[in-house]
């Protein structure tokens, strides 16, 4: 075969070398060639054809070259850099001018393809179709191995016997034209035998179309096949110098397709296959309660399927499942689902996605765990929601009359009173327009207090009611004035409390209950707070006798009490004259400004102010009593 080429090499060379010349219109003289690649030269060889002596220095010709430079004389060489058709003209002193016509053509790299066969071979198409015919040297050592016409597609092989990179040269060529068009100069790396193909991803893009994606190796031919539902494989595309294909036409919705990737050996016509790869034909049936999803796929070679729902990656389930049931929805919320199979070897298979508003018809549960602040802006229900319905509105009632909406699991009544005795119930909407059931009854604390003549304090409350498993303890709370924590009682689930403790300190006191669930996870509720504030509770004597005789504590008269903080005495004499006056709560021993009075009886009026900021008065008369002798 070796010996083949060279000896088309040799008739090539030879070819080349004796190139015809071209004459002028008039046959006045001669050019070496007429056409070429730019940049293109042309020689005058001659002259001389039909004269003598003509063009020399002792007889110049003027020559003009049509490419829009200068004349010159006795120029016999030009050089044409842009493609185009140009008129070489000779103008003789004695004869007149002659011409001939240069065409110079864009000088383009022929286009071919190299394909890797097993081995250790190469095939060559030309896919070129700018000249006449195309010289190859697949060595690029300037051997031409191989000549053809210009043909499309036209193929050419070669057998390099061994591994290696080489480069390869095709130069294009017209006839009747120069050979000095450029050569495109590609390397092939020959292969003992062609590697596995494999597909890295399939993606459905739409009802009709599905993309490919592969990683090609140079030079390699391959060869693209079909198969329908599990029918069998099919030629239906050649792949040359990409690492993608979109396959159109097609009903992806109606059936499923199945792929493999052939890398072709042109020397032999076989091919080395990849594992295939298969879409989905996918089914969402919007269910109540349940998003069904089933699909149709070739099972071969998945290790898993993965199932993403609004972009997000929802489960993976091994092996190859045809069917999967969405039970964890929101009603009236738009689900969108994608299937990716992964395969051994790392190919994925995308889907489409299919998309559908979930819906779900049942009667949600009651809100039956609802929990009340009394504070002193109202009453503020918090409630716990079950999670397995999402809440488009809550509606709150207050003694049976409807009275508010909320989206959130919380509401403040601003218009409560312990007095108005109010009750609540909270029902609600979801998202589907399914109404719950009844929410239970919700009746906060309310809190009393009395106050008995012995300042001793009774606390009743009513029994708290929202909670569906009732209450394990209520807790009373004492707080002093400035709301200083002092006690705290466990009842139980009493509802009673007597405060008799003697305090003559605190004359203002506040109480809370609190209730405590039996479930865990719900927050406490709490009373109205109730002020108490004791009463002053005034002691004085009627009569005292202050002759330095009896008891001390009858020697004055004083005016007590409880919580009293200022204190102002007035005693008047039975003509209303004023006696005496104090503003510091001292007792009175019976005199007028040193001098002891008679006996008998004194009014006296009293005026003050209590722990608690209040004013009181009080006044009444007492007897001056003095020893008999």
């Amino acid at each position: 075969m070796k010996q083949v080429f060279l000896t088309v090499s040799l008739l090539l060379t030879i070819v080349w070398s004796a190139h015809s010349q071209y004459i002028s219109r008039l046959g006045r003289f001669r050019v070496d060639e007429v056409k070429g690649c730019a940049p293109f030269t042309v020689t005058i060889t001659d002259a001389n054809l039909v004269t003598s002596n003509q063009c020399t220095p002792g007889n110049p010709c003027l020559m003009t070259p049509g490419n829009g430079g200068g004349s010159q004389t006795n120029q016999f060489t030009f050089t044409y850099t842009q493609p185009g058709t140009y008129t070489l003209t000779v103008l003789y002193q004695n004869i007149g001018a002659d011409d001939i016509q240069i065409t110079v053509d864009p000088n383009i790299q022929p286009a071919f393809e190299i394909y890797t066969c097993s081995g250790f071979q190469t095939s060559i198409k030309i896919t070129d179709k700018n000249y006449d015919q195309y010289f190859i040297d697949f060595n690029n050592d300037g051997i031409i191995e191989t000549a053809i016409p210009s043909s499309n597609n036209q193929i050419a092989a070669h057998n390099y016997g061994a591994a290696g990179t080489f480069n390869i040269s095709v130069r294009g060529k017209d006839l009747n034209a120069a050979n000095n068009c450029a050569a495109n100069l590609q390397a092939i790396t020959t292969l003992a035998t062609l590697p596995t193909p494999q597909l890295t991803t399939l993606t459905t893009l739409n009802s009709t179309s599905i993309q490919l994606d592969f990683t090609p190796q140079p030079n390699i031919q391959y060869k693209l096949e079909i198969g329908i539902n599990s029918g069998a494989f099919q030629q239906f595309q050649t792949l040359y110098g990409v690492n993608t294909t979109t396959i159109s036409n097609l009903l992806t919705d109606n059936n499923f397709y199945c792929f493999r990737l052939g890398a072709f050996d042109p020397c032999t016509g076989t091919n080395t296959y990849s594992a295939p790869v298969c879409s989905h034909k996918v089914n969402l049936a919007i269910q109540n309660g349940t998003n069904a999803l089933t699909w149709a796929t070739g099972p071969a070679g998945v290790l898993s399927t993965e199932i993403k729902r609004n972009a997000i990656t929802y489960t993976t389930i091994p092996g190859s499942p045809t069917q999967f049931n969405d039970v964890d929805i929101v009603c009236n919320t738009n689900y969108c689902y994608q299937l990716i199979n992964h395969y051994a070897g790392g190919a994925r298979s995308i889907s489409l996605e299919k998309c559908g508003v979930a819906f779900k018809t049942v009667t949600p549960t009651a809100t039956n765990n609802v929990s009340a602040q009394v504070g002193a802006n109202g009453v503020q229900l918090t409630w716990l929601q079950d999670p397995l319905f999402t809440v488009a509105n809550y509606s709150i009632s207050r003694n049976g009359i409807p009275m508010a909406q909320t989206t959130n699991a919380d509401y403040t009544d601003t218009g409560y009173t312990t007095e108005g005795n109010f009750c609540y119930r909270i029902n609600y909407t979801d998202l589907c327009g399914n109404t719950s059931a009844t929410g239970i009854p919700v009746c906060p604390i309310r809190l009393s207090a009395s106050v008995n003549n012995h300042n001793e304090i009774t606390l009743r409350w009513t029994g708290y009611k929202g909670w569906l498993n009732g209450v394990s303890n209520y807790r009373l709370e004492k707080y002093d004035r400035s709301g200083g924590l002092m006690q705290v009682v466990n009842m139980g689930l009493d509802s009673v409390y007597v405060d008799d403790q003697p305090d003559d300190v605190n004359q203002v006191l506040q109480y809370l209950v609190i209730a405590q669930p039996n479930q865990a996870g719900i927050p406490n509720s709490n009373s109205n707070r109730v002020v108490v504030t004791r009463e002053v509770n005034l002691f004085y004597p009627t009569a005292f006798t202050p002759d330095g005789v009896g008891p001390v504590e009858n020697e004055t008269f004083t005016v007590r009490g409880h919580y009293i903080l200022e204190l102002e005495l007035k005693v008047f004499d039975r003509w209303g004259t004023m006696v005496y006056y104090n503003d510091r709560n001292e007792p009175w021993n019976g005199t007028n400004n040193g001098r002891p009075l008679p006996e008998g009886t004194y009014v006296w009026n009293a005026q003050g102010t209590d722990f608690a900021g209040r004013t009181f008065k009080r006044g009444g008369s007492v007897v001056i009593l003095k020893k008999k002798n």
